[in-house]
């Protein structure tokens, strides 16, 4: 077993908003597709609404997920770098 000591930084931060771009990404596509669902069952064209979201939030569900993965990321290495040398770390296994 080997003991996980210290996280980078900037890679877990890159990863997180990487993830998160790619959630962003599936909720912007799950809005189009089930917005302009929902909008045609009413009959009830509100400005805004229904697949019009959807369009939009493909481009900025993406940068805020991501943003926010960006800076969850940072957070999380930045204290478990702290925690780590209190308590030492996570034991993983490597092969």
């Amino acid at each position: 077993m080997k003991t996980l000591k210290r996280v980078d930084v900037g890679s877990l931060a890159i990863m997180y908003g990487a993830i998160g771009a790619a959630a962003g990404l599936i909720a912007a596509l799950l809005l189009l597709v089930f917005g302009g669902m929902m909008s045609g069952l009413g009959g009830n064209n509100v400005p805004g609404l229904g697949a019009g979201v959807g369009i939009v939030g493909i481009i900025v569900f993406p940068l805020i997920y991501g943003i926010g993965g960006l800076i969850g990321g940072a957070l999380t290495a930045v204290f478990y770098n702290l925690f780590a040398g209190v308590v030492g770390g996570v034991k993983i296994e490597i092969e």
